[in-house]
């Protein structure tokens, strides 16, 4: 039997990985958008291609789609009294007015609620976040993985890479069926193993690239300036998840290897200065690029690769990267011993960082 899903956010992830996802766990989809004219469009059309890029995938047709507009209060009320499920992919910043939208027009409906943004246990934070104590909303949380490249069409239709991961965390109810996309895991894991080694490497790729003058996160495989680089980088990740000893080390140099392959994928044309945006937050204690340096650092393990990006760091002028002003002004100006005492708060550390790291 056919269930009503909801899903907000009609953008190229939504449409791209989400909806098809759902339509194959026997959802009917039902579109939520802010953008009237994408919602008119959806409602004219009912119907889009997925393209994968670099693949010999043949191309999906998603059908019998459909679409509401935010701010059609009275039908959207009475959708949230019928649904199974309510998604997101609307950017981690907007999931609180999701959540209260849900909450506002929900009066008893038993339904699950999954984020599938890019952001740390952004369901059940948002609950928190929003108070929300309704016992009938079941908060999933999900670690979501898709690159999707910047569309150069007004079209519903969509390109998308063929690799696409969700993993829903093991200690919730599970809405969806196991599949070759949607897995059950250890979120704790599964979402440090994808923030360092792939959102971590990542970031490291895009100012090393855009210290030797690329574009795009693909030349960094084929240049033989930066290859030795993403050698050395990506082998500190691997062996950073290593050290967390939930799994065994050939399936993480898979990962590895599936993350570098996806990272070569000259038709996806992945700009670096995008990916380095928003540097204060992401080399943050803790975070993409301090949180494998501090386990490494600990169990005496080289961190050759992330000593090279932070000379890049500090030598090189990347003020046209969103955020990189700030960053400097706040941290690098201040040196790298105030770096690691002050940003990365490890004062008595500063000797295990300075001997592996600089001064």
């Amino acid at each position: 039997m056919e269930k009503l899903a909801l899903h907000f956010g009609a953008g190229n992830i939504g449409r791209g990985f989400i909806a098809p996802v759902l339509q194959e766990n026997n959802f009917r989809v039902i579109f939520v958008d802010i953008d009237e004219k994408l919602i008119n469009k959806i409602n004219k059309e009912k119907k889009y291609d997925i393209r994968y890029i670099n693949s010999e995938k043949e191309t999906k047709t998603i059908k019998n789609i459909e679409g509401i507009s935010l701010s059609d209060t009275e039908n959207l009320k009475t959708l949230v009294e019928e649904c199974k499920l309510v998604t997101t992919s609307v950017g981690p910043n907007y999931v609180k007015d999701v959540v209260n939208t849900l909450v506002d027009n929900n009066s008893g409906n038993n339904l699950s609620f999954i984020a599938f943004e890019n952001k740390y246990r952004c369901s059940t934070t948002t609950k928190s976040e929003c108070k929300v104590d309704e016992k009938n909303i079941y908060f999933i949380d999900a670690v979501v993985d898709k690159i999707i490249p910047i569309q150069d069409s007004e079209l519903l239709d969509v390109k998308v890479e063929e690799y696409g991961s969700i993993i829903l965390d093991e200690d919730h109810n599970s809405p969806l069926i196991e599949s070759d996309v949607v897995t059950y895991g250890n979120y704790e894991y599964e979402f440090k193993k994808k923030l360092w080694m792939l959102n971590g490497f990542h970031v490291c790729l895009a100012y090393f690239g855009l210290s030797k003058n690329l574009k795009y996160i693909h030349e960094l495989f084929t240049n033989s300036e930066t290859r030795e680089f993403t050698e050395t980088i990506s082998m500190n990740y691997l062996e950073s998840i290593s050290l967390l000893g939930h799994e065994e080390t050939n399936k993480i140099e898979n990962y590895k290897d599936t993350i570098i392959d996806r990272f070569s994928n000259t038709e996806i044309n992945d700009e670096l200065i995008r990916v380095a945006r928003n540097p204060f937050f992401k080399f943050s204690k803790n975070e993409r690029f301090h949180g494998p340096i501090d386990l490494l650092l600990k169990n005496n393990r080289s961190v050759d690769g992330f000593s090279q990006l932070l000379e890049v760091l500090f030598d090189y002028d990347f003020s046209l990267v969103d955020g990189f002003s700030e960053f400097k002004n706040k941290v690098l100006n201040l040196g790298k011993t105030n770096m690691y005492k002050s940003y990365w708060n490890q004062e008595t550390n500063v000797d295990l960082y300075s001997e592996s790291l600089g001064f």
